[in-house]
């Protein structure tokens, strides 16, 4: 038996925030508008509001959220007393939006619901009518039931999680990606795979998580380079497909140690999330094969030869193709390497000690100890170091 569950409407597709916008008078008159930095995609939003009358409080986020920031905004939103919440940006802006939207109706800290480092509390009133709108194609948020939130005093990213908190609408309009940078596209890009694959070889999968996952493979293995490096149409409508698909089989299947382990090192390291995963994805890929090798799993064997189908295009790729393809991409898409972030310095028994009392880990499709997640950090670090070696190398010979 499974359930499934997903934003009650999702608009896909290109001009798709032009052609909806009406759908704001639906839910009232009052808006808590809540974007990033760039406010030229929403610009659109803020003239409709203007023509209809309609009253909008703004609220920036200039990085990735943190429960003082949503505490902070909540007290502001609340004395505005909007109606709705609408938020446009990346995974970052629609999280601090769900948060907001649960926030505004649900009085105590926030402390009282977040998971791990909060009491984990249901938020008991219904959240704010969310309207969710993706700038990138990246994180899925605006289809998932939590919002990842930083803990400053705990180093740690912890959600925010209810069902209550899927936006009521999700408009997907793949033009809001155009002019992205090729770095952020790919790190977009790169938490879209890593979402679709750890919810593929999951713990608990589903007929309908799998087939979401296969369709988001296929689709963001064949426009991964054109969608990120130009503005190529198709390319950019399968990526914002892909992330979107990613972000509903997480919301219906589970993660695995790469989030486990990002969740963790989030807390500890100045680097996006996405980069975290991505970075993480094909050591942790590598330790769960060694793990179902060892355990006889050859039904997680054959998920991960299905990725590396899917993701080369090639009917007789082998399970090990899925992490050169990893490793390739994140190449030539120059993502830049966890090291960078200093990594190596970090104690990673504290790093697993949190990992292993995160949500995401235990859907890892197999237990893995301390020990073992401590020997992941390792590898992660022993192999950047090498390559960093050969770079100053082909510099010192350049130069």
């Amino acid at each position: 038996m499974f359930q499934f569950m997903t934003t009650s409407r999702i608009i896909f597709g290109e001009g798709a925030l032009q052609s909806s916008l009406s759908i704001l008078n639906q839910f009232g008159y009052s808006v808590l508008l809540v974007t990033g930095k760039d406010l030229s995609r929403s610009q659109m939003i803020t003239r409709y509001l203007k023509s209809q009358s309609m009253r909008y409080q703004h609220i920036s986020v200039s990085n990735e959220p943190n429960i003082t920031m949503v505490e902070e905004s909540a007290v502001v939103a609340r004395r505005f007393k909007p109606d709705m919440v609408v938020a446009i940006g990346g995974g970052s802006v629609i999280d601090m939006g769900k948060a907001l939207a649960a926030m505004v109706t649900n009085n105590g800290d926030l402390y009282d619901y977040v998971e791990v480092v909060g009491r984990n509390v249901p938020i008991k009133a219904a959240p704010l009518p969310m309207i969710a709108i993706p700038t990138t194609a990246s994180t899925g948020a605006e289809v998932t039931k939590n919002a990842v939130l930083k803990s400053g005093q705990d180093k740690v990213k912890v959600s925010l999680r209810s069902p209550e908190m899927l936006p009521n609408v999700a408009i997907v309009d793949p033009t809001l990606t155009y002019g992205t940078d090729p770095q952020t596209s790919g790190r977009g890009a790169m938490d879209a795979f890593t979402h679709l694959m750890e919810a593929y070889v999951c713990g608990e999968p589903n007929p309908l998580t799998d087939m979401i996952c296969e369709e988001g493979l296929r689709r963001l293995a064949r426009s991964i380079i054109p969608g990120c490096r130009q503005d190529n149409p198709r390319a950019r409508s399968d990526l914002s497909f892909a992330a979107m698909l990613g972000g509903m089989a997480i919301t219906n299947a589970k993660l695995g140690a790469a989030h486990g382990l990002a969740s963790a090192l989030g807390g500890k390291i100045r680097a996006p999330h996405s980069v975290i995963t991505a970075r993480l994805a094909p050591f942790v890929m590598n330790e769960n094969m060694r793990a179902a090798k060892q355990s006889g799993r050859n039904d997680l064997l054959t998920r991960y030869r299905k990725i590396a189908q899917f993701v080369t295009e090639n009917d007789d790729a082998h399970m090990d193709d899925s992490i050169h393809w990893v490793n390739s991409m994140l190449d030539k898409l120059e993502l830049p390497t966890l090291s960078h972030y200093g990594i190596c310095d970090a104690s990673f028994d504290a790093i697993a000690d949190d990992a292993l009392k995160s949500v995401a880990i235990k859907g890892n499709p197999l237990p893995l100890t301390h020990d073992r997640l401590v020997e992941v950090l390792n590898q992660v670090c022993t192999c950047e170091n090498k390559q960093n070696r050969r770079e100053q190398g082909d510099l010192s010979e350049m130069a």
